[in-house]
């Protein structure tokens, strides 16, 4: 028993801003974002979309395409690195949003970017243990606004964005193969939003402070060289384990890390750079909503030619955490 995917959807940032837009935005010099951060362009949210509103538009297409509604949905897994509110929980804020006519089941996944290949592992697991038949899987990230005030390296990358998928169990389907997450404890650090749990006392930390803690902070070049050193080895035991190799490979979908990540991937993998499916230049890293965003461009780029095709899910993610899975369309 595994399954397969009847229906996904994406909705991006409203605000559409060129490379040479970015520049002005972020006072810097002329040229700077596409030359030296290989940008087209970025999808920011404007100041009336949120997270929740983003993923009901996702959910909505991904419904469309589906041909079902919220009582044919038997789980909701809201799979995303950063959170609307601190209470309740975003898949219970989704639903209020839309005033779901229906009770769901429903429950929060939080690996940072990799939150939606995790959500799609413990769906497939719950499917095989027989509980759940239909499930919508939903990524949704408003990255930009902790990301504006920082270096031109971070404040330029991040995106805004969400991917909805609806999986449906079936038999005679693959699903995901080779499946592994590995999480390296000394990489805790590397890349961080400090505030909004309870390491920081409301009480004891000055407003000034607070806000400090609430934007990301990113080593990009130390997380880099880490990944670097770890993703071949990762990849290769993990294809061998399931008696895979890359030659069966039809494409990569990578988190969208950054375009230094992008542009070395092909080296580390040794593979050509064809079958990776590279958007950072007009995505830009979306966290969590990344991996499934790309994933739904590239089901659309195959149309009727999907069935059977062989995807790498590849991605790293704070904690420092890496994660791959070879889902079978």
């Amino acid at each position: 028993m595994a399954f397969h995917i009847v229906g996904s959807g994406i909705k991006l940032g409203e605000h559409l801003l060129s490379a040479q837009q970015l520049d002005e935005k972020l006072q810097l010099p002329s040229t700077t974002c596409a030359k030296r951060y290989g940008i087209e362009s970025r999808y920011w949210a404007t100041n009336t979309q949120s997270a929740l509103s983003m993923a009901a538009d996702a959910l909505a297409l991904a419904f469309a395409e589906a041909q079902c509604d919220w009582q044919d949905i038997d789980l909701l897994i809201y799979a995303s690195g950063t959170h609307h509110q601190a209470l309740p929980y975003d898949a219970a804020g989704l639903l209020h949003h839309i005033s779901c006519p229906h009770p769901v089941a429903s429950f929060d996944i939080n690996s940072t970017c990799l939150s939606f290949l995790t959500a799609l592992d413990m769906a497939q697991a719950a499917i095989v243990a027989g509980r759940y038949q239909r499930i919508a899987i939903v990524s949704s990230e408003l990255a930009s606004p902790t990301t504006r005030h920082q270096e031109p390296e971070v404040s330029t990358l991040f995106a805004d964005g969400a991917a909805a998928f609806i999986i449906e169990a079936a038999p005679e389907r693959k699903g995901l193969q080779a499946i592994k997450f590995e999480t390296h404890s000394y990489g805790y650090e590397y890349c961080q939003i400090r505030a909004g749990g309870s390491a920081l006392n409301t009480r004891d930390t000055s407003y000034d402070a607070l806000v400090r803690a609430s934007q990301f902070d990113m080593q990009g070049k130390t997380l880099f060289r880490q990944a670097a050193r770890l993703l071949p080895t990762f990849v290769s035991q993990t294809l061998r384990s399931a008696e895979l190799s890359m030659a069966e490979i039809d494409a990569v979908i990578p988190h969208q890390a950054s375009f230094l990540a992008l542009a070395r991937l092909p080296k580390l993998l040794q593979l050509e750079s064809e079958k990776i499916c590279n958007h950072v230049s007009w995505l830009g890293n979306q966290v969590s909503a990344s991996i499934p965003t790309v994933l739904h461009l590239q089901r659309q780029a195959y149309g009727d030619n999907a069935r059977g095709k062989k995807l790498l899910l590849l991605g790293t993610a704070a904690g420092l955490s890496l994660g791959m899975g070879v889902l079978t369309l």
